[in-house]
């Protein structure tokens, strides 16, 4: 598992210098679609949420966690990243949030990763395959973001 934290951590240590050196991070696209600002800010939303679904598998005392899905577009209106914070205020909120789940994720035993939940499709999943796909997700949004 320890190459799940490492790409992670890669993507902490090298996705603030990419974003700063953007020049159109300001820039607001016709809705329904995010800017970059509001798809950074949906990053620290999800990184909450799955933060939270981690915790919640590790912890859970009475077997099988089922995951919520959760209102994304509501999320990234309601805390007006476009208009609120800075970009460097939301680099920073990511990363903090991400610092706390490699922490909590550098000291999960095997049998940890190996921890099960249901989707909301029903289907049981790893926490192990829970991460990679949060990592997947981040990945698949900083192309979006970092795409002219």
């Amino acid at each position: 598992m320890n190459n799940l934290i490492d790409e992670l951590e890669n993507i902490l240590s090298s996705m603030p210098e990419k974003i700063n050196s953007l020049m159109d991070l300001e820039n607001r696209p016709l809705r329904p679609k995010w800017s970059k600002k509001e798809i950074l800010g949906h990053l620290c939303d999800s990184g909450n949420v799955n933060h939270q679904r981690f915790v919640d598998i590790i912890t859970s005392a009475d077997g099988l966690v089922t995951l919520e899905g959760y209102n994304q577009d509501l999320l990234v209106e309601i805390h007006q990243y476009h208009h609120l914070f800075t970009v460097e205020e939301l680099l920073h909120l990511w990363t903090s949030i991400n610092k706390q789940i490699v922490v909590l994720l550098a000291n999960l035993s095997e049998d940890q990763w190996r921890l099960e939940c249901k989707l909301e499709n029903e289907t049981i999943q790893t926490l192990k395959w829970l991460v990679a796909d949060y990592i997947q997700h981040m990945i698949h949004h900083f192309k979006h973001i970092l795409a002219n």
